[in-house]
């Protein structure tokens, strides 16, 4: 038989919880569960050593002699008895007497050492014959009333090993039911104590009436228990089909806001292919009206020349030699090829893309003091070790990448701590992020942005670009801050102008506006606000995706306040490090809202970043690195 499921517990405890029928031969496993003998041998059919409970799972040992070696169940037996009775008293006429046998006389009454119910012909025997004295008879009809309890009926239990002994002692040494033979040979009253079964049969009621009141305490914790369980399980339902609303909900805003960019785009696209028409149109007549009068002109002249009298082209020669020195002279326009040079270039498609739908929140993290617990530090020792590490990010594979300002490269190590290789960067690298495409992308003091492949292999550079309201007097050449937006896009921070260049992955320049602090460290919050710190004595100011100033975060305490680095977690909080202070904050991006101090355990606190499974967070000091490991409070 297959047990992959427990079966249901029953309620009527003279049902077989296998096959659903009355229990024949009831055989009980340890767990009490009780089968019949025949249902529970098919049920271990296969099984060499241990047996599943059907109804509770539990596993037990078979016996050597196999299933029907376990205790019979007599109590199952009595209640079928009880229910043998019942049925009896709602019909008696075709009861055969327990006595005589007779089917034909009606049941008056109930003699438990006759072992059932009589007839009225024997109840007046038992009255009459000294034999039946100690025969209790009960009549029919009090038993049919209830004035005395079918419960309360009783047979005469006879010992198995002593036939004809009836069992009136228990054996409390052994643990067993025993008759007069029984304490005379196998269990002697001065080695074991015997107990009056009537006697032993009161003390034990009342241990087990001490254990049901335990047992009932942790019935109704129980009870309370799944009854919380079922509560939360129909939450979940609940929380799930508003969770996959909202989903089908963000979905249709999205493709409404996708339908919007494509007839935006698409308007674009006409007005410009239109734009471009007219002009090469205007260029084109131009070009046919020259055509005309040249063809005019040449016919005019070849036909002159060929055909014409003396007289003809003495008369036509001066206007004709103009005409032909001015079209001689006519220098058409060049045709700009670049006029047809409209394309549509597909966004980068990468994971933040996908943020733009919405995103699905197991707030693992409690907001207080503490919640981050110091787990490792490294990268203070060695060879490679760090001299001024900066930005940090962490690559596809799990790895730590780290810009060294002072080392003009960016380190990479493993999650353990151990040094994986370094990628040489001049001009002092400040930052580092990791693109959809597993190129890191490093900014430093040059005029230009860097992109390296996963080997270190340098694949391109590109420069940043002046909004139009920031004067050209300074040159563009410190870019520190440097963040990857909802749409994969770049976004470079220029420090001495102040402003934020946004480009493709591949360098090329889509706007820049300007920004009220120099954009040391940038990160983005999944509802696409723009989050940038100035580093000494500033404050994070927050700016929508256009470069709109939306709000300004300050410190929460009186402390020194020094922003640096930041990152926004799936909870859409933001982390921010005050590298004055050391100390890690958390705020909330929807609200700007502080929420808590993460942990003080740090010192000059630069660069930050999770881990991809956000359960560790990765701070870079000046000279080392040390990983913080959530804490399941």
């Amino acid at each position: 038989m297959a047990e992959s499921k427990p079966i249901s517990n029953n309620k009527d405890l003279t049902e077989c919880g296998i096959c659903l029928c009355t229990i024949e031969e009831p055989k009980a496993l340890p767990c009490l569960h009780t089968f019949c003998l025949k249902c529970l041998s098919q049920w271990a059919e296969g099984k060499k050593d241990i047996i599943r409970c059907p109804i509770c799972v539990q596993d037990f040992s078979i016996p050597g002699d196999g299933v029907k070696a376990f205790r019979t169940n007599f109590f199952i037996n009595t209640l079928k008895d009880r229910q043998a009775t019942a049925m009896t008293l709602q019909s008696r006429d075709t009861v055969p007497c327990a006595s005589c046998g007779a089917v034909d006389e009606r049941i008056e009454g109930h003699c438990s050492a006759c072992g059932g119910f009589i007839c009225g012909g024997c109840i007046a025997m038992h009255s009459k014959l000294k034999i039946y004295s100690n025969h209790k008879v009960i009549p029919y009809e009090d038993l049919k009333s209830g004035k005395v309890d079918i419960r309360n009926l009783s047979q005469k239990k006879y010992c198995k090993i002593h036939e004809e002994q009836v069992v009136r002692f228990y054996c409390e040494t052994c643990g067993v039911l025993t008759c007069r033979d029984c304490t005379v040979v196998d269990h002697p009253a001065s080695s074991h104590n015997l107990v009056n079964l009537e006697s032993a049969s009161k003390g034990h009621k009342k241990e087990i009436e001490q254990l049901i009141q335990g047992c009932d305490t942790i019935k109704i914790k129980t009870d309370d228990a799944l009854k919380e369980i079922d509560s939360v399980l129909d939450q979940l339902v609940e929380n799930a089909a508003t969770a996959e609303a909202g989903i089908d909900e963000s979905f249709n805003e999205a493709m409404k806001l996708l339908e919007d960019s494509r007839d935006q785009l698409k308007g674009e696209l006409t007005k410009a292919a239109s734009d471009r028409k007219k002009q090469l149109d205007a260029q084109k007549d131009e070009i046919m009206i020259q055509q005309t009068r040249l063809q005019t002109a040449l016919q005019m002249a070849n036909e002159v020349v060929k055909t014409g009298s003396d007289y003809d082209l003495a008369l036509i020669y001066t206007s004709l030699k103009t005409n032909l020195t001015e079209l001689r002279g006519v220098k058409l326009a060049s045709v700009d090829k670049q006029k047809a040079a409209v394309h549509f270039k597909p966004a980068h498609i990468g994971q933040k893309t996908a943020q733009k739908l919405g995103s699905v929140l197991v707030k693992q993290r409690k907001e207080g003091v503490g919640f981050w617990k110091l787990d490792r530090s490294f990268g203070d020792v060695g060879a490679e070790k760090l001299k001024y590490g900066r930005g940090v990010a962490i690559t596809q594979e799990g790895d730590i990448a780290v810009a060294d300002m002072a080392d003009s490269a960016v380190k990479i190590y493993k999650k353990d701590g151990q040094f994986k290789s370094s990628i040489t960067v001049p001009d002092n690298p400040w930052n580092v992020v990791v693109s959809s495409d597993g190129k890191l992308i490093v900014t430093n003091l040059s005029a230009s942005v860097s992109i390296y492949d996963g080997k270190g292999n340098q694949k391109h550079q590109f420069p940043t670009k002046s909004p139009d309201n920031v004067s050209s007097d300074t040159r563009d050449t410190t870019h520190w801050g440097l963040a990857i937006d909802n749409y994969n896009n770049l976004l470079v921070g220029e420090t001495r102008q102040k402003y934020i260049s946004k480009h493709h992955l591949d360098g090329a320049h889509i706007t820049s506006f300007k920004v009220p602090i120099s954009p040391v460290f940038i990160t983005v919050s999944l509802d696409a606000k723009i989050f940038i710190s100035g580093g000494m004595d500033t404050d994070v100011h927050i700016l929508n995706e256009n470069g709109v100033h939306l709000q300004t975060l300050t410190a929460p305490q009186d402390s020194g306040w020094s922003p640096y680095g930041m990152c926004c977690t799936s909870a859409n909080e933001i982390y921010i490090s005050n590298t004055s202070s050391g100390v890690i904050y958390c705020y909330s991006a929807e609200t700007g809202a502080y929420i808590g101090c993460l942990t003080k355990d740090v010192s000059k606190p630069a660069g930050l970043a999770l881990m991809n499974d956000e359960n560790q967070l990765v701070v870079v000091e000046d000279y080392c690195i040390k990983i913080f490991k959530v804490q399941n409070q």
